[in-house]
């Protein structure tokens, strides 16, 4: 290992006992250099191994490039190089290098042998023979100098450390180190494996155990809906499993399984029906065991519905869903890919299903109260806005909403008898020609076998699936409306979209509110028997009033009658029946204030003074008092109090002017004061029709509302207007005078 030079000036030189000290000295420094150098290589092979050994504890719990950095990294302490890489071997003979940059190339050369196993130490060594650690080679000699190392896992090389350096070549002891180095990363990366393995597997159960959280959380808040629960086990289903496509089918009464919803699988699939024995859903429908098919095509036609085929699906997982142990339905999982499915995926999917099934069964309790509740509600809010009112078309519109609303119907028809006949008195969701001819027409028969029997009808026909029309409808209700244990009329209802039928429930709520609006009904004819009785009496009231002055007998009978003619000129129609009515009983009871006007005032034939104009304006107000009692009464009262208003507000009582009386209002004050001017007087003839006309022209927008004044007009030119008729008291008064009611400042 080294020797010493001994150098002297003495004379003679060096003796024998000077060679054998030397040779003494030499061989203790051997030794104690000897010595040294063994500790120094032992404390740096204990320090490698050391490293070695944190290198593994290190690298636990990380991924395996997270691993294969470290080792790339701590590698530096143990061998030095200037350039590094490592290799990782694929299956099919080629190589990538950790950082991912490049394809895989051909596994060739030098990285063969360490393929197989062999530790390289390539100093000086050709550059274009390859030089997997990229250190560049040296620019005269076109060399490299690298040392390459297998990475060892448990089912063999696995990859390679790769190292390179610029100028200094390796040694025998770097290569030692860097073998043991590989076999150490080999098991890092081993662990790292397991870890990943663990974990994914850990995460997936931990997913799993998630859903099935849910899933039984949902046993308790059943809120949700069972559209949804069904949808969510689904979706659970898939993503736990990592499934390509899933289905969820349930029992039909018929034993079938229809498909309620799925994932990958096209709109269409769902609502398909699958018979027992029909591919793998089939199977597991006769079997209710737990099939998983890693290649679903050697055991059944992957054609047959849902026709796995057509959709790249090659494997499947299914699993029957039971309930006090009957088939509720299936769950079914598939993949583009074949694959073997763990005992975890068929022990999640099986617990999955079967939880699911309790799940959506309690929320569909709960749907199915929630509905009856609603229904009810319903059902008392329908009866009660019958019975809220005595109008009889309000009543009979009232009772056929309710029963649409309580039966989800989206059209409905009601019809009373009349002499034999059904008349229609009201429609729901659609026009009455419609509603008419529905109920009455296409389905008079239905209507007459409930009159004639008093029992329900209840059907549910079957339609194409493109022929969505009121006049086709897919499900009919109709029920009796029975008074005294006899029919009087019937609701019927509809409905024409798929999937909306009727159900018991739904009879039976319909059923209630028939026989419950029955009474209101009855209840509201009498009202209106007694309410024509008293509007008689009032109007034979109103009729004696006119009588008690000859000048104005047939008075109101006359307006009445002008006041019809200005309305239909201002496009007002009969079939407005409301307002139409109450425009015509008004004006009827305009003047029978008169009443409480004296005899002397009403019948005297010459002008009145001051003090008898007050009396006679006063028969607005006190017609408006006898009258106003009455609750059948509402726009007639105004009628009665206002029909002597001017638009320029200088009439009476109350001095109202332009918008702020209704229509209706101004319409009967211009048709009194028509008649007033072509009526005689003791004082006056009555006017012709073409004077009365120019003053209507002249008092537009003063005395009369300009609408109505154009309204008066344009009827007279088109002949819809004309004057009525009238016996005259006085033909030889003279033609003068103007309003029956003078002008008040």
């Amino acid at each position: 290992v080294g020797g010493f030079i001994l150098l002297g000036n003495r004379p003679g030189g060096f003796n024998d006992d000077d060679r054998r000290l030397a040779m003494t000295l030499t061989r203790r420094a051997g030794t104690q250099l000897a010595s040294a150098h063994a500790v120094a290589q032992s404390q740096q092979e204990s320090a490698r191994y050391t490293l070695m050994g944190e290198l593994v504890k290190e690298a636990s719990g990380k991924t395996m490039d997270e691993v294969l950095a470290l080792v790339l990294d701590r590698v530096r302490h143990v061998v030095s190089y200037d350039a590094g890489r490592i290799v990782l071997f694929q299956p099919d003979d080629t190589y990538v290098f950790l950082n991912g940059s490049g394809s895989a190339m051909p596994l060739t050369g030098p990285l063969q042998r360490v393929r197989n196993g062999e530790t390289l130490i390539r100093n000086h060594a050709l550059a274009e023979d390859g030089a997997p650690s990229g250190v560049p080679p040296d620019a005269t000699s076109h060399t490299v100098n690298e040392a390459l190392t297998p990475i060892r896992g448990k089912a063999g090389v696995i990859g390679a450390i790769c190292l390179g350096r610029s100028g200094a070549t390796f040694n025998q002891r770097d290569g030692l180190a860097l073998n043991e180095l590989g076999s150490m990363a080999g098991v890092a990366i081993e662990n790292s494996r397991i870890l990943q393995a663990v974990t994914g597997q850990a995460s997936k159960l931990d997913y799993a155990l998630d859903a099935l959280g849910e899933i039984s959380q949902a046993l308790t808040t059943v809120t949700q809906g069972a559209q949804v629960l069904e949808q969510k086990t689904l979706e659970t289903a898939a993503r736990v499993t990592g499934a390509s496509a899933a289905l969820l089918t349930r029992t039909t009464p018929d034993g079938t399984q229809r498909v309620i919803t799925s994932i990958g699988f096209p709109a269409e699939v769902n609502s398909l029906e699958l018979d027992n024995g029909q591919g793998i859903v089939g199977a597991v429908m006769l079997s209710q065991t737990v099939t998983a098919l890693a290649d679903a095509s050697k055991s059944f036609d992957l054609s047959s519905p849902p026709d796995l085929k057509a959709y790249g699906l090659q494997s499947a997982l299914c699993t029957p869903m039971l309930e006090a142990g009957h088939l509720w339905g299936t769950l079914s999982v598939f993949d583009v890919k074949k694959r073997d499915w763990t005992e975890d995926d068929q022990r999640v999917l099986s617990t999955l299903g079967n939880q699911s099934v309790v799940a959506v069964r309690n929320a569909e309790l709960y749907d199915n109260n929630q509905r009856s509740i609603w229904e009810l509600k319903n059902l008392q809010e329908a009866l009660q806005a019958a019975t809220s009112t005595l109008d009889i078309n309000q009543v009979l519109q009232q009772v056929l909403a309710g029963a649409a609303k309580a039966s989800s119907a989206q059209i409905g028809c009601l019809a009373l008898e009349d002499a034999g006949h059904l008349i229609l008195k009201g429609g729901f969701g659609t026009d009455s020609k419609t509603a008419e001819k529905l109920a009455l027409d296409l389905g008079g028969d239905i209507c007459k076998q409930v009159m004639a029997s008093g029992q329900p009808f209840m059907e549910t026909m079957e339609r194409k699936a493109d022929s969505d029309s009121p006049l086709n409808p897919r499900a009919v209700l109709c029920v009796a409306i029975t008074l005294r244990g006899k029919p009087t009329g019937v609701v019927f209802l509809a409905n024409y979209q798929v999937g909306r039928v009727f159900t018991e429930d739904h009879r039976n709520l319909v059923t209630e509110l028939a026989a419950q609006a029955a009474v209101a009904i009855d209840n509201a004819r009498l009202f209106k028997d007694r309410e024509e009785v008293i509007l008689s009496a009032l109007e034979a009231l109103a009729n004696t009033v006119d009588a008690k002055d000859p000048y104005t007998a047939g008075h109101s009978q006359r307006v009445t009658q002008y006041a019809l003619m200005i309305a239909r000129q201002m496009r007002y129609s009969p079939k407005d029946q409301a307002p139409w009515m109450r425009l015509e009983r008004g004006v009827r009871l305009h003047d029978i204030g008169k009443i409480g006007v004296p005899d002397a005032v009403l019948q005297k034939p010459g002008k009145l003074t001051d003090d008898e104009f007050d009396k006679m304006k006063a028969h607005t107000t006190i017609g408006f008092n006898i009258l106003s009692g009455l609750k059948m009464l509402t726009d007639e009262l105004v009628i009665v109090r206002s029909h002597h208003e001017r638009y320029d507000g200088k009439g009476y009582p109350d001095r109202k002017k332009g918008d702020e009386l209704p229509m209706f209002a101004w319409i009967a004050s211009a048709a009194d004061a028509i008649d007033a001017m072509t009526s005689d007087r003791p004082y006056r003839r009555g006017m012709s029709l073409e004077v009365a006309l120019d003053q209507v022209r002249q008092g537009a927008g003063t005395h009369f509302h300009p609408d109505v004044a154009e309204a008066v007009l344009d009827a007279a030119h088109n002949g819809t207007l004309k004057v009525i008729p009238q016996q005259s008291l006085y033909s030889d008064a003279p033609a003068i005078g103007a309003f029956e009611n003078p002008v008040t400042s």
